[in-house]
């Protein structure tokens, strides 16, 4: 109860429970309940009536919740074997690390990198890579092999955390070109996992894996081909999500580089200190210049740009 309350900022003036509590545990809690709300809270046990039915209706909900848990743990369970058993796999895939590429223009290259553990998300764990070596926007190829190769460094240099952690499985957004790409990118950093292409149908749906040699087919299962396509849909929009990012700080950035006497460094010192560009062009001269390495007459351009009377 402490810890929900301490996540929550509503507290009620009624607490109903449907257990007894000790006097010292309930003094306890509705002192930390008093100092979270700012007046007294009861922490009721009811016997009979309304609120005990309540109390009971939500037992009985909470008992269903955890049934309904467990029997997603081992569908999901069920699929990873299954799926190890299709691509002939020497052990269940616990950790799974699936790779897209999304770029608006050679400057906004970005690979999105998701995790699955124990057939869930763990969102704590992806990553996202800002490409840096391919300057042919179109190269996904050298774009997914940048990242692989910058991701399985970690591999070797680092001991704890998320990239210590070794993936069971590689999932990599295309065909047995990429798939290709990436086995290169493991050959030079002498590591081998295995990796798995995932080919698209004219629906954008993942309707088969493949090697650098063959497709597998995976329609004709279907709790594989719904995992597989949740995994695929979740890689895409963390990928795109991270790649739109990039683009509008950079047109943040661009737009105030318009300004006369406005450039890179001062666009980005403006950007850190107002947090928006509302708050830029609502600000006043005087606000302006209060932050440093902007001068009087930059804040000036600045308030007047956004009025339509100035430009670079």
């Amino acid at each position: 109860i402490v810890d929900h309350y301490m996540m929550n900022t509503y507290v009620p003036k009624l607490i109903a429970i449907s257990f007894e509590l000790e006097e010292s545990d309930l003094l306890g809690l509705e002192a930390f309940l008093l100092d979270k709300h700012g007046s007294k809270v009861e922490v009721r046990h009811p016997i009979r009536g309304r609120m005990k039915e309540l109390c009971l209706m939500t037992c009985k909900n909470a008992e269903e919740k955890v049934k309904q848990s467990a029997l997603v743990a081992q569908k999901d369970e069920g699929v990873l074997f299954k799926l190890a058993n299709m691509l002939m796999l020497e052990t269940i895939p616990e950790r799974i690390e699936a790779y897209d590429i999304s770029n608006i223009g050679a400057e906004h290259i970005t690979a999105g990198m998701v995790v699955f553990k124990n057939g869930k998300p763990s969102r704590a764990d992806y990553r996202s890579f800002n490409i840096r070596s391919v300057s042919d926007k179109n190269d996904d190829y050298q774009a997914m092999k940048e990242a692989l190769k910058r991701r399985l460094r970690h591999l070797h240099e680092d001991r704890t955390g998320s990239f210590s952690e070794y993936p069971d499985m590689i999932l990599v957004d295309g065909g047995k070109g990429h798939v290709s790409t990436a086995i290169e990118a493991m050959n030079e950093e002498g590591i081998f996992i295995p990796v798995f292409g995932m080919v698209k149908d004219d629906f954008h749906k993942t309707r088969a894996l493949c090697t650098n040699e063959q497709e597998i087919n995976i329609a004709k299962e279907q709790s594989i081909f719904v995992f597989l396509y949740k995994i695929q849909e979740e890689v895409h929009r963390y990928t795109v999500g991270k790649m739109s990012n990039a683009k509008r700080k950079t047109l943040k950035h661009s737009s105030l580089e318009k300004i006369k006497g406005i450039g890179p460094a001062k666009a980005q010192k403006l950007m850190k200190e107002m947090k928006t560009l509302a708050a830029i062009r609502s600000a006043s001269v005087e606000t302006l210049e209060s932050i440093s390495s902007i001068s009087h007459s930059d804040a000036e351009a600045i308030y007047l740009y956004f009025r339509g009377k100035t430009e670079k």
